[in-house]
């Protein structure tokens, strides 16, 4: 993928340039960068939670899943767990609070379904996400909500068979928490 960009040199300083291409033109910079694999996207869509994210949500949230509702057997941070066989979109998850790190590839179906799980289940969900407040799925089931939000400084290196991945997510990210009514 490469994408073409164009950067006025009357107002910048400094700039730094990766990529393959540059010439200047009156002024003004041209260039094309192509993307390296690791901005494109994954042939898979299985992230692991890091564990220290893990923690970090049930201490600021005070909130101690017991279901895991997108893992697999061997990453499963909870008691219980739904694997992508078992397609916890098609689960009832009112067996306790609720820990989700969904497949980002289908984060708007997932966010749905926390925000129905809440509301039919009366159960606390927390939710590791992608920061993507201008879709459909953010404006109607986590900002209207009442939902909390925590959004996270810098970018998380995901997990991938229990070891960090050489990058860190392409982007920022939140955690999410529907919680139940008293």
């Amino acid at each position: 993928m490469s994408v073409w960009f164009v950067i006025d040199l009357h107002h910048w300083d400094t700039w730094i340039f990766y990529g393959r291409s540059m010439e200047k033109k009156s002024g003004f910079a041209v260039g094309v960068i192509t993307l390296t694999k690791n901005f494109s996207k994954t042939a898979n869509d299985v992230w692991e939670t890091p564990i220290q994210i893990f923690e970090f949500a049930k201490a600021y949230f005070q909130v101690y899943p017991k279901l895991d509702v997108a893992s697999t057997h061997e990453n499963s941070l909870c008691e219980f767990h739904f694997t992508e066989a078992d397609d916890g979109l098609k689960q009832d998850w009112n067996i306790g609070d609720v820990w989700c790190n969904p497949p980002y590839s289908k984060a708007s179906k997932w966010i749905e379904k926390a925000s129905e799980e809440n509301k039919k289940n009366n159960i606390n969900i927390i939710a590791l996400l992608n920061v993507t407040t201008d879709t459909h799925a953010w404006h109607n089931f986590v900002l209207s909500n009442k939902t909390e939000i925590c959004f996270l400084e810098g970018r998380v290196r995901f997990n991938q068979n229990g070891i960090p991945a050489k990058h860190p997510s392409q982007h920022p990210s939140c955690l999410v928490c529907w919680r139940k009514r008293y």
